[in-house]
């Protein structure tokens, strides 16, 4: 079974790699004269933006399969676990309040 770091790390290589032949393609089509000094930064800033947007949509994948596989483990998620300790909370008053 692959595990979400390795997950994630493979994920962000393949957007770094990919982001890197781009912005070696950018550099070519400038040099070639096909693209302007300004149009390849600005195109260059676009990819970092894309690329970005692409890891954080990853790791909400991930984040959403973690949460999903978890719950159909029965793991207790962080706000079950507040629930029961007021719940516990309030059960103590009691106890106290009917030992008085």
């Amino acid at each position: 079974m692959i595990k979400i770091d390795e997950l994630l790390k493979v994920g962000v290589g393949s957007l770094f790699l990919a982001k890197e032949k781009l912005e070696e393609f950018v550099e070519e089509a400038k040099k070639r004269g096909e693209l302007t000094e300004k149009e390849a930064e600005s195109l260059i800033e676009e990819l970092k933006k894309e690329s970005q947007e692409k890891l954080n949509e990853l790791k909400k994948m991930i984040e959403d399969e973690v949460r999903r596989q978890l719950k159909e483990l029965g793991v207790a998620t962080k706000e079950d676990i507040e629930n029961l300790k007021s719940e516990l909370k309030e059960l103590k008053e009691l106890l106290k309040n009917v030992q008085k």
